[in-house]
């Protein structure tokens, strides 16, 4: 992806090339339907107020992100002070997307394990047998859209930088590419508090990271079934890594940035 900040509104609004050998999608004909769904409330409300009302947005004036895909198929621009609003909306859709996928996640669990307790098998030589339908896939499915969806807002975080602390701090569409950065010693926005939070508040992330990799380049989730020694059931995603405990530890390092960066932040913005 190309995440441009440029000052020539011509070329951050001209379209790729168009290559020979592309899909050409038609536009649908029709009158376009408006529809209603209820705005959630959106994460770091007092980040996005403190940029509203600060004065980062100066540094952008005049300026245009130019946000493209490698193939040419996506192509948008927007006026640099205003792609804020775009992405904390982005993020309000994400944040809701990753509490719905909990809920599945927790709601396919206890369907599996229901399974367990009320329809086990036991073979001759003494192991539990399950059968199921959907329900692994849906368990899966649901895991795979919570793990998307939290690096996709994390990614969506990133491209605000700029925005909080300037263009100095470089445009960024990778919220590891983001955390490098900072911690290279080669960023050119010194913030202590921000390193000390990145470089010790982070494990979760890494865990996370590893995770994603693995399902984008390599295979997906096998879930192994485990019986307890009290009989519980227990469920690991990979050898080692419980459902549960995983989204836990996820989750509760998630929440935790995303509390850090709505305290932090605004005070950024004031101190400009």
């Amino acid at each position: 992806m190309i995440f441009e900040l440029i000052s020539d509104k011509e070329k951050a609004a001209k379209p790729p090339k168009a290559r020979t050998e592309r899909f050409d999608f038609n536009a649908v004909e029709g009158s376009t339907v408006c529809y209603h769904q209820p705005l959630y409330q959106a994460p770091l409300s007092r980040l996005q107020s403190a940029i509203y009302a600060g004065v980062s947005l100066g540094a952008l004036k005049g300026r245009y992100y130019k946000i493209q895909s490698n193939g040419g198929y996506l192509h948008q621009h927007y006026p640099a002070g205003e792609y804020y609003k775009i992405a904390f909306r982005m993020m309000r859709n994400n944040v809701h997307t990753i509490g719905l996928a909990k809920g599945e996640i927790q709601n396919y669990q206890a369907a599996i394990e229901d399974i367990y307790y009320t329809r086990k098998e036991v073979l001759p030589n003494g192991q539990a047998k399950l059968s199921f339908d959907k329900e692994i896939y849906q368990l899966r499915a649901s895991l795979t859209t919570y793990i998307f969806s939290v690096r996709a807002t994390l990614d969506t975080i990133s491209s605000i930088f700029p925005t909080i602390y300037g263009p100095k701090i470089g445009q960024h569409i990778s919220f590891n590419g983001l955390i490098k950065h900072i911690l290279s010693g080669k960023c050119q926005i010194k913030d202590p508090v921000l390193v000390k939070f990145l470089s010790d508040e982070m494990e979760w992330f890494t865990l996370l990271k590893d995770v994603r990799d693995y399902l984008a380049h390599f295979g997906a989730i096998n879930f192994s079934l485990k019986e307890g020694n009290c009989g519980a059931l227990y469920i690991e995603m990979f050898r080692g890594i419980e459902v549960n405990a995983f989204v836990e530890a996820v989750d509760i390092g998630f929440s935790r940035l995303l509390k850090f960066l709505d305290e932090h932040c605004p005070n950024v913005i004031d101190s400009l």
